[in-house]
């Protein structure tokens, strides 16, 4: 059996030109194979089969997606005829009209509900046929009974019948058009809703489409099979992540997820699903940096030369061209942020500057835009716990976690829901973590172990020749009710002196800080065991000249 392996490149090539008598075109039935899924664009690969004659022929792959990039087409072949793929070329084409079933199934519903509100019409004019009929048996009657009682002849019986019945009669009519309204207003609500359906499916109905010219000279018959590759945009991949805490805070079991859309034109049927974080929109080269030019600003005079005005506009723009080039270089250029991804796969493969996740199985993805998650993988790692608190601000304590990112990549960022046990604590984001880098997550508030802050605040007046001070009392209260030994970070903080003459110090402490940051933020690092509670008190003292006003206090 002999092979044909190819690998053709469409940049600007058409195909040669060849006699159309020696031409045979062959229309070929593909579908989509594979799909690489980047963060702005994907790579679908479409596979065919087709047996060839000796001869020229054009295997033609129609109906495409419109947004196909005609210059990303790539095609590599294999088979056992013996055969030369001489050229490529993607033309534009218009699908032809043919009719929708959901457009039909919609114009049918249409047709129904609009012979019922015929119907309703039809009851309608019925009710105002009688309307008119009670109105002339009303004036009948009063012309009748106005006689009768200019003759003195008593009517009390037949004047109150005839008021009940037409009374009766024009208040039942009147209740079965509004009835009948009432139901006409539904049923054209229906109608509307219906048209925008119909409306929605016919502008997502895409007319223009592009079609896949391969010629190929064939000069002993066989069959070959054709992976044709090309690039379309709207679809994307991001991230998203679960990390649960275990009951005794010593692992988290972080969850892998890629959620991806796409609204290309076609759908993916029973793909095999790569992801990639490469970014082909940044391009493959740093940006170049040209030459800084600084001069001295020289006005241009009001009445110059023709000639010297000639040249004077030649420089401006030759200068404007050069900024403009340089603008787009460096745009072209800029690092995007990295396309958010849930990394972790037995299929993992680690190239140079990115990595790719080859998703086990097949997977269908429609073309709506909706989001369609798939689950990577999950991983257990131990984590180092450690409560910490800011009672200044708020009299409660808060877990967090630490973990280490095992795998061999990055993790980039994307959403992340936090669980403690079987409780939602909330949702956070993930920032891009180095592979063996240590990130930190919040896991909420322990009512288990309990804080209060209280603050004694007090003013002295200077002496004669001394000076103004202001000193906080404070006092913190650390309880652990856990059954375990729990370390707890403690925050609070200093003014900060915006004067020389201002003089801030840390006084009485019972507990020296840990660290002392040059913000003014103070730390204590607490290790409580289980059922202990730890008392932590200082001053904070505040000197100023006498015959100052201190801001801030």
């Amino acid at each position: 059996m002999r092979f044909l392996l190819l690998f053709i490149m469409v940049a600007g090539f058409a195909l040669p030109t060849v006699s159309s008598a020696a031409i045979t075109r062959l229309t070929a039935q593909s579908s989509i194979s594979a799909v690489t899924v980047y963060q702005d664009r994907a790579l679908v690969t479409r596979t065919t089969t087709v047996k060839l004659k000796p001869g020229t022929q054009i295997i033609a792959l129609e109906g495409l997606p419109v947004l196909l990039q005609d210059d990303s087409v790539r095609v590599e072949a294999k088979g056992t005829a013996r055969a030369v793929i001489t050229g490529i070329e993607v033309k534009r084409g218009f699908l032809a009209r043919t009719a929708d079933k959901r457009v039909k199934d919609i114009d049918e519903e249409i047709t129904q509900i609009e012979r019922k509100i015929g119907l309703l019409d039809s009851r309608k004019a019925g009710l105002l046929a009688q309307k008119k009929f009670i109105d002339s048996i009303k004036v009948a009657w009063g012309d009748r009974i106005s006689h009768q009682l200019a003759a003195g002849k008593p009517t009390g019986t037949e004047l109150n019948d005839a008021m009940l019945f037409v009374g009766n009669n024009t208040v039942k009519a009147e209740e079965q058009e509004r009835e009948i309204e009432q139901e006409k207003r539904i049923l054209k609500e229906q109608v509307d809703a219906l048209k925008r359906k119909k409306q929605e499916i016919a502008s997502s109905y895409r007319k223009e489409n592009k079609n896949i010219e391969v010629l190929i000279e064939t000069s002993k018959e066989g069959t070959m099979t054709l992976d044709i590759s090309s690039v379309l945009d709207n679809a994307t991949w991001e991230p998203s992540y679960d990390v649960r805490l275990s009951g005794d805070g010593k692992t988290a079991a972080l969850s892998y997820r890629a959620d991806v859309k796409q609204h290309t034109g076609e759908d993916w049927n029973k793909v095999n699903l790569t992801l990639s974080t490469a970014r082909p929109s940044a391009g493959g080269a740093p940006p170049i940096l040209h030459p800084w030019n600084i001069s001295f600003y020289r006005p241009v005079p009001l009445a110059m030369p023709s000639v010297a005005r000639r040249q004077e506009s030649r420089m401006y723009k030759k200068s404007m061209k050069m900024e403009m080039d340089e603008a787009l270089v460096n745009a072209e250029a800029l690092p995007e942020m990295p396309a958010p991804v849930a990394f972790q796969t037995a299929e993992a493969n680690l190239e140079r500057t990115s990595v790719s996740f080859r998703i086990p199985g097949t997977v269908s993805i429609p073309s709506d835009n909706s989001r369609h998650s798939t689950m990577i993988a999950t991983d257990t790692a131990p984590v180092t716990t450690e409560y910490m608190t800011v009672p200044k601000l708020s009299p409660v304590v808060y877990l967090s976690a630490e973990l280490v990112n095992k795998a061999s990549w990055p993790l980039l960022p994307g959403s992340i829901k936090i669980f403690s046990g079987d409780t939602f604590v909330g949702s956070s984001e993930m920032k891009q973590v180095a592979s063996g880098e240590k990130f930190t997550l919040p896991f909420g508030s322990d009512e288990q172990i309990t804080i209060k802050r209280d603050e004694l605040k007090q003013h002295k007046e200077a002496g004669l020749f001394g000076k103004n001070r202001m000193a906080y009392n404070c006092k913190i209260e650390v309880n652990n009710l856990r059954k375990e030994t729990q370390n707890i970070t403690v925050k609070d903080q200093l003014p900060l002196a915006a004067d020389n003459e201002i003089k801030v110090t840390l006084e009485e402490t019972t507990l020296p800080p840990a660290e002392k940051k040059d913000d003014g933020t103070l730390i204590w690092k607490l290790k409580l065991a289980a059922g202990e509670k730890k008392t932590l008190s200082y001053s904070i003292s505040v000197e100023y000249p006498k015959d100052k006003e201190i801001r801030g206090l």
